[in-house]
């Protein structure tokens, strides 16, 4: 059998982590051939030396027809190679290609299910919009005929955080378009966009609840203009409704209003969402969450979408408990803890499964180092004119809570597209931050890997190879201070098409940290209510800079079990993880360290030894207590990814 195999790709079928992992059970290793010299690395250093010393290994090399063919590929790669191609068509030959190659590659499974059981003959366009919509996002046009349905439907969309194809949308909306009752919604904005359809919501609660006899209105000023169209009054009460505004509130979602809790309706539901006593709501809201968070954690079969939408709602629980009263904290200091266990060892599991995550295509973006790509993507279908990815440094999604907070009380008025994605384990600076803004896999950069200097390189190389020119490249690190607005004002020119910032602040507040995550979360807000960031925010939008927000790691509360004493790579920050390239001090740590968790990942360099701390320890000074990260919690892993589109 030849050692190589060569794929053409034209639809990214081998990026789905599912036939990823399945093609490396067989014992292949995939490689993506995008750039030559990536390759070329990764070829000599992974394959050529084991076949030079008599080593059976056996590789796919995988490319996009377009971008690259056949005979473009290394003759010495090619020769001998057996070559193989998969499309769409072959695969779903009774669908419309135009509208299978818009759905991302893991709705494939499901897809080709429904085609199997339901597609007795080839459909048109219109008939596969229609099943696609159907079979695979549990959408059915036909049967949303009311207000009640219309607004459980777009709930139930937007809270799955479901990323449905334009074409799909338009489809779907011109379907709602032919119900009377439809007429003066606002389908073209809230039905694709969840920002936007969560601040319709907002500003239409109040108003429910006064009709509906909700209470004495604490704030007696009058309600303002509503931003979008439509009714001004919303079926909220409706019984398929109600648990889905329950979940949106206790979820933070949607925002409470001032409102007398004496005089409101006595029903858990519609209390969510009001504010009456601040600590009376927190305490409800963290109870009715707390009863939820167990059964709705993914399983390890679960789609990464799954995770990363659950991953809102622990960040949510995690901050109510940073701020709920003295008693509830009493009740749930060993129920809260064993539910965050619980949910951790359940990521982890998931996590070691599905190691293809990274192999996705950045169009799609579920780690760090696809934000750069997605960007570029965004150019090229010119949904995005200009483009600042601002990095804040160890941001966990529990912390971006808290900024999103403090940015609504300083006057954004734009819609917030609130998603989330993996940081590379370890999550650590010197892995997770250089992939962000280089765009690389940590394999590519297995030289500077300890390195937190090489960030503004990565970002410029990997622009140049998407052909911008260096006026049109700008980049700056900053601690996040009032004063350093004017260094990045300073650093934009009418020719910066894309702008890289990276912020300290939050993780040095977490490296100086020793109240715990209590006092993580009053710190966080203290640097939002300084306004540097609004200020940002506002003066990128203003220039017509769409503002894209993420980070490389998030954080976590742990206790020290000792330190090991060899040297290690990790950076000063990562007290949850070790890296050794030398196996003699790995083994040494793990005899010193018996529960650590090894943890060994085909995107990492292979001559290195990744060992990780246990579920809420540390490698420092035992039995202390810190803010860290570096590990593989949800709290670590996953973070916030975040969209404000340019404006005025």
């Amino acid at each position: 059998m030849a050692r190589v195999t060569a794929v053409s790709d034209p639809d990214g079928l081998l990026r789905d982590p599912g036939v990823f992992q399945a093609i490396q059970a067989k014992g292949f290793a995939i490689v993506q051939f995008e750039d030559s010299i990536s390759f070329r690395f990764d070829y000599e250093s992974r394959f050529r030396a084991k076949w030079d010393a008599g080593e059976k290994s056996e590789l796919v090399v995988v490319f996009k027809p377009g971008e690259y063919e056949f005979d473009t590929l290394p003759a010495d790669v090619l020769a001998n190679a057996q070559r193989l191609s998969f499309s769409l068509k072959e695969i779903f030959p009774k669908l419309s290609f135009d509208v299978v190659s818009q759905v991302e590659t893991v709705h494939y499974d499901a897809l080709f299910r429904a085609q199997q059981q339901y597609a007795s003959s080839p459909l048109d366009e219109a008939q596969t919009l229609g099943f696609v919509l159907r079979q695979v996002f549990k959408i059915e046009p036909a049967l949303i005929n009311s207000l009640p349905d219309l607004l459980e439907m777009l709930c139930e969309r937007h809270y799955r955080k479901l990323s449905i194809p334009a074409m799909l949308d338009e489809y779907l909306i011109a379907a709602l378009r032919q119900i009377p009752d439809f007429s003066d919604w606002p389908l073209e904005i809230i039905v694709p966009n969840p920002a936007a359809f969560w601040e319709f919501l907002n500003e239409r609660w109040p108003i429910y609840v006064r009709q509906s006899e909700g209470g004495t209105r604490m704030i007696h000023d009058k309600p303002p203009a509503l931003k979008y169209s439509g009714p001004d009054s919303l079926p909220f009460g409706h019984v398929a409704v109600r648990p889905l505004i329950k979940n949106l509130f206790e979820d933070g979602i949607l925002a409470p209003v001032p409102w007398d809790w004496s005089q409101a309706i006595d029903e858990t539901w519609i209390k969510v969402g009001l504010l009456g006593n601040q600590v009376e709501n927190t305490d409800l809201r963290f109870d009715e969450l707390g009863k939820n968070l167990l059964k709705d954690c993914p399983a390890k079969n679960a789609a990464p979408q799954d995770w990363l939408a659950f991953a809102y709602r622990y960040a949510q629980a995690r901050l109510l408990w940073t701020q709920i009263s003295t008693a509830k904290r009493a009740e749930y200091q060993t129920q809260f803890p064993d539910l965050c266990g619980y949910a951790n060892q359940q990521f982890y599991d998931w996590l070691t499964a599905n190691a293809g995550i990274f192999n996705y295509p950045p169009i799609t973006p579920l780690m760090v180092h696809h934000i750069p790509g997605y960007i570029s993507h965004q150019f090229k279908s010119r949904q995005c004119q200009r483009a600042a990815f601002i990095l804040v440094d160890g941001l966990a999604i529990d912390q971006w809570l808290i900024l999103k907070d403090v940015l609504k009380t300083q006057g954004l008025n734009a819609p917030v597209e609130e998603n989330a994605m993996f940081a590379w384990l370890p999550s650590i600076t010197p892995i997770s931050r250089q992939a962000a803004f280089a765009g690389k896999v940590p394999r590519y950069f297995a030289d500077t890997l300890n390195r937190t200097d090489r960030d503004e390189a990565g970002w410029r190389q990997f622009w140049a190879d998407h052909s911008l020119a260096p006026p049109e490249i700008a980049f700056v690190d900053v601690p996040g201070d009032p004063n350093d607005f004017a260094k990045i004002e300073d650093l934009i020119t009418s020719q910066t098409r894309v702008l890289g910032v990276t912020l300290f602040k939050v993780d040095k507040i977490m490296h100086g940290m020793q109240l715990g995550s209590v006092g993580m979360a009053g710190q966080v807000r203290t640097w939002a209510e300084e306004g540097f960031l609004i200020r940002l925010i506002n003066h990128l939008r203003s220039q017509k800079f769409d503002v894209f927000i993420s980070a490389d790691h998030g954080n976590t509360e742990a206790t020290g079990i000792g330190s090991p004493k060899e040297g290690v790579l990790s950076d000063k920050g990562g007290e949850r993880c070790r890296i050794y390239s030398d196996p003699a001090l790995t083994k040494t740590c793990l005899a010193a360290f018996p529960e650590t968790i090894v943890w060994d990942h085909p995107g990492l360099p292979d001559n290195l030894s990744t060992l990780l701390a246990p579920q809420g320890k540390a490698f420092s000074q035992k039995d202390t207590k810190l803010v860290c990260h570096g590990g593989p919690s949800l709290e670590e892993v996953c973070v916030p990814f975040l969209r404000i589109r340019g404006g005025a």
